[in-house]
């Protein structure tokens, strides 16, 4: 089931251009399970597309955090994955 998640970057180290986010979406493009990803610099988020059957959003976020920045979960998942498609897409 592809559920759709949200994060904030909150630590020192913020997303401040393209290059962060094409890192972000690269990092988590790699991760098994994810679909779709949108990083924002601009407000600081986020977006993922992935299936609860193989990934949860904790092991998202560690995985955020190995590229470093510091996350917290603004919007919880949800199960439809057509809304998830248009907030990530």
């Amino acid at each position: 089931m592809l559920k759709s998640i949200t994060f904030e970057v909150v630590g020192d180290q913020q997303l401040v251009c393209e290059g962060c986010e094409e890192r972000v979406e690269h990092v988590l493009k790699t991760v098994q399970g994810v679909g779709k990803v949108r990083a924002h610099a601009r407000n600081q988020r986020i977006e993922v597309l992935f299936d609860a059957a193989m990934l949860d959003a904790a092991k998202i976020a560690e995985r955020i955090g190995k590229a470093g920045y510091q996350t917290r979960v603004v919007s919880p998942t949800s199960d439809s994955a057509n809304s998830a498609k248009s907030r990530v897409d």
